[in-house]
């Protein structure tokens, strides 16, 4: 019983409220580089998410990426650009076909400075799931909330080895960086 009586309290004390990621208004960039500097971007788009919202601040949630959405728009010539996506869809990159979505598990969230917060989390790509840190700059007023920033990705702790250097130290300068970002604008709003 008292157990109970604390969970109330906390509740009523800290309010805690859902919000969601809107996809139409919101956008995710990746970016992938070479070992020439030349590199490739597009777009990949949220499938779902439910953030937790204590007090206007982030406390936790979760958010799904669908993988089979990637395109790249930095290749203006048709063919070119289908076969990088779909190069990127393949076995060699992400395996679309058999790992359709990406997680991202927010864990804990602290304030650094003014709006600009460290985001631990979880990610999963890939079947592989490894913890991961960033800086977002959050904001959140009034059942509205925006958040960017950028995520720097380890390709090659998610078993995508094609043209790694650290799955083939012998490759020269051949490489594609082990590192790809995302970049992201989004806007979420309280479930009513």
């Amino acid at each position: 019983m008292n157990k109970f009586i604390y969970i109330l309290l906390i509740s009523i004390l800290f309010p805690l409220t859902q919000f969601e990621i809107d996809r139409e208004k919101s956008s995710v960039k990746w970016k992938g580089t070479k070992s020439t500097g030349s590199y490739h971007d597009g777009l990949i788009n949220v499938k779902s998410s439910l953030l937790n919202i204590e007090n206007d601040n982030l406390v936790g949630g979760e958010i799904i990426i669908d993988m089979t959405t990637i395109v790249c728009t930095d290749i203006e010539d048709k063919g070119s650009n289908e076969y990088l996506v779909s190069h990127l869809k393949n076995d060699d990159f992400f395996s679309t076909t058999k790992y359709t979505e990406a997680l991202l598990l927010i864990k804990n969230v602290s304030l650094i400075k003014d709006n600009d917060y460290s985001v631990d989390a979880d990610l999963s790509i890939k079947g592989q799931t490894q913890p991961i840190q960033f800086t977002a700059n959050i904001i959140i007023k009034d059942g509205i909330g925006l958040a960017s920033g950028k995520i720097e990705v380890d390709r090659a702790k998610y078993d995508i080895k094609y043209k790694s250097k650290s799955w083939f130290p012998n490759i020269g300068d051949k490489f594609i960086n082990d590192i790809f970002e995302l970049y992201f604008n989004l806007l979420s709003i309280e479930k009513k």
